[in-house]
């Protein structure tokens, strides 16, 4: 389908739905495929994003309950003060379809800056730790632990499954690594064999006893500067929300500090102290639990992120793999780095 003809389809769509008639559209270039708009209309700004067939296709059904369930987890940590976008909804789906079958959502629109990888300032840093911790502790502290609302009954968006994702296998890691070493050895770049070696390197260091008493619990999984919005000094909201799952929220941790805080290989210690002090306002964090998140994304990532030919990849996933050489390069000095913040 042609942008316009989407961008038609979705205004005929809100009308008929909500009664807002959309005064200008202004497309909104950023992430995988999904076409995204800033609709300004009669009843406010809003923010549309219709998820693209192609990148969900293959996923199944089951992906559309598992991104209905993380908006209705966007809608809690909203509601418990976190600064996030309000999601409209119809009879309880924030998950719409339009008459071509093409899925969407509509959310409030949230002003704020996306800040360039590795220059959040350290006031942006405290006060995106402050949030995190809002958003782990509405859905994963006490008060959530039962999965209750206000009158006591279940609340369906906060019932986890019976495991998290991703626990630490050491022994499938490195089946994993062999696999691309075997791929990449003769046809990748130097960059590729360099970055994987250093992986291997690591990996067998690994203890998975470091990593067995992780705590589960709801976790954005997608905490890095494109999904920032920022003040000068203070974040603006957390976007981006459809990766939410039940994993372990340390990862939310190292994904945000390496994101924000590595830039051009020069690690800005003081920045992540500044992130640890605002989410200790909130929610607890020992010390010693900021190097163990920055480790524990590094063993889930670099499984992403570190394979064949990632040197000829879009920026964003370059990006992630240079911060997984970086982690690599710098193992045995992370303890000195982050150990006692």
């Amino acid at each position: 389908m042609e942008p316009n003809e989407l961008l038609q389809e979705i205004r005929d769509d809100v009308k008929a739905k909500w009664d807002m008639t959309v005064v200008s559209a202004e497309p909104i270039r950023r992430g995988l495929l999904n076409e995204k708009w800033k609709l300004v209309t009669d009843k406010g700004d809003w923010f549309v994003k219709s998820y693209h067939p192609e990148r969900y296709g293959k996923n199944g059904p089951g992906i559309w309950r598992e991104i209905e369930q993380a908006l209705r987890l966007q809608s809690v940590f909203r509601g418990a003060g976190g600064l996030a976008p309000d999601i409209v909804s119809v009879d309880g789906s924030h998950i719409q379809t339009l008459p071509s079958g093409r899925k969407y959502i509509v959310m409030e629109f949230c002003a704020g800056d996306v800040v360039e990888a590795g220059k959040v300032n350290d006031r942006q840093m405290r006060s995106l730790g402050e949030t995190a911790a809002l958003m782990h502790s509405a859905w994963n502290g006490r008060a959530a632990a039962g999965g209750q609302n206000n009158d006591g009954t279940a609340h369906a968006a906060l019932s986890p499954p019976e495991q998290p994702l991703w626990r630490i296998s050491k022994q499938q890691m490195q089946e994993t690594w062999q696999d691309r070493w075997e791929k990449a050895r003769h046809g990748s770049s130097e960059t590729v064999r360099y970055a994987l070696r250093l992986q291997k390197d690591v990996m067998e260091t690994l203890d998975e006893r470091e990593f067995a008493n992780g705590t589960p619990g709801w976790t954005h999984l997608d905490l890095w500067v494109d999904n920032l919005l920022f003040h000068r000094d203070s974040l603006s909201a957390i976007v981006d929300f459809d990766r939410v799952r039940y994993a372990f929220p340390l990862l939310d941790l190292g994904r945000a500090v390496l994101s924000c805080t590595l830039h051009d290989g020069t690690f800005r210690r003081d920045e992540a102290a500044a992130f640890a002090e605002g989410y200790r306002k909130r929610r607890e964090l020992p010390k010693g639990e900021l190097l163990r998140a920055v480790r524990y994304t590094w063993c889930i990532e670099s499984q992403w992120w570190l394979r064949p030919a990632f040197d000829t990849m879009s920026p964003n996933p370059r990006r992630f793999a240079s911060e997984m050489i970086w982690t690599a390069e710098q193992w045995d000095r992370l303890e000195t780095l982050l150990g006692d913040l």
